[in-house]
């Protein structure tokens, strides 16, 4: 055995920069509500996937993908531009860690919200940059964005990116045309690369991806995971000006994803109408659960994505309980601007009656007790 032990470079070296044990990662319970993740478990995209998977090309599976057709076919179908100006990535997150992976080295100013998306501070301690998050605060309609401050931030701290989601997540909050469209124009101003993820598109149908031709710092990010209910083929998309795309594909690794998922995915957008149709059902369903909540008389946030916040107050142990082995959801985000709202994905309204029932019958238990 050698005495030593190679060094990472210093951003690995950071003791902060930790992961979760991968090891421990168990299978969520069959039986319950996946309600956890914001994923898409409409039942009736999921036939519609299932079909998909029946008429795969077997050769998918033991070759290695050719993405020609697949970025031509995305081309045409999303209208996101030309061919030159995709990237294909592992997720909406593959196209985040590229863009960092290309644009940021120790030390360079990063810009990002908080709370929002974990692997952004993840990415800013991996490659040793100087983040300066962008902090949440609370207000009487919810968590609120600053941006003054921010484009201020944008302004004076020289950054070399500038992350924001669109809408963000967890908060659900979005930004304006006119506000992001200020914040785009400042971080170009900077000299920093501006970096948009709407991987909540199209449950929040406003989008930037018709700006970058005009601003060539801008990359905006898409998931397939959310709509497009694919969240198992982990595949993401940058859009961007020619030149930026041309970089990001430096990055790449020897191919963005797998055939399967490439084979998936190519199938699935024959099918981009059935994928509209089913946000308006989660939609649909989000406004009947929220409108449900409000009657029984709690406070909700409906944000911008396929997700929404209540908070339960004294009640919320009791309809913990009554939820407990049927729903997973997430129950409280403890020291943030969330801190005592609960977090549901939402889903058709067949779905979200499932939730709403043993919510609604602890609130009459506790009616009937106080009588």
């Amino acid at each position: 055995m050698t005495a030593s032990f190679p060094a990472p470079r210093v951003g690995v070296r950071d003791e902060a920069l930790v992961r979760p044990d991968w090891s421990t990662q168990s299978a969520r319970p069959e039986g319950t509500l996946w309600l956890d993740r914001n994923e898409n478990i409409d039942p009736d995209l999921a036939e519609i996937t299932k079909g998909v998977l029946r008429g795969l090309d077997a050769r998918a599976l033991y070759t290695y993908p050719d993405l020609g057709g697949l970025y031509a076919k995305l081309a045409r179908t999303l209208g996101t531009g030309g061919v030159d100006q995709h990237v294909l990535a592992a997720g909406s997150d593959g196209a985040i860690r590229a863009t960092f992976e290309a644009f940021v080295s120790p030390g360079d100013v990063v810009i990002h919200t908080a709370p929002t998306f974990a692997m952004y501070s993840v990415y800013a301690r991996m490659y040793a940059a100087d983040a300066r998050p962008a902090l949440y605060e609370t207000s009487f309609t919810g968590p609120a964005l600053d941006t003054e401050r921010l484009i201020h931030e944008i302004e004076t701290a020289s950054p070399r990116l500038v992350c924001l989601p669109n809408p963000d997540s967890p908060t659900g909050t979005v930004l304006d045309a006119a506000t992001l469209t200020r914040v785009i124009h400042a971080a170009g101003a900077a000299g920093a690369v501006m970096l948009i993820d709407e991987a909540y598109f199209p449950f929040h149908p406003e989008t930037a991806v018709p700006w970058v031709t005009e601003h060539p710092h801008l990359i905006v990010t898409r998931s397939f995971g959310k709509a497009w209910g694919l969240a198992g083929c982990r595949v993401g998309l940058a859009v961007a000006h020619p030149d930026m795309a041309r970089i990001l594909h430096k990055v790449r690794p020897m191919y963005e994803i797998g055939a399967l998922s490439a084979n998936v995915l190519e199938n699935m957008l024959d099918h981009a109408d059935a994928v509209q149709a089913s946000v308006a059902r989660i939609l649909d369903g989000k406004d009947w659960f929220i409108g449900e909540l409000r009657a029984m008389g709690y406070e909700v946030l409906s944000g911008h994505g396929n997700f929404m916040h209540v908070a339960f107050g004294e009640d919320g142990p009791a309809i913990h309980a009554a939820l407990a082995d049927r729903v997973l959801y997430r129950q409280d985000f403890p020291n943030s601007v969330l801190a005592g709202y609960s977090r549901f994905s939402t889903a058709p309204k067949e779905i979200m009656e499932q939730v709403a029932g043993p919510i609604r019958a602890a609130v009459e238990q506790r009616e009937h007790k106080q009588r």
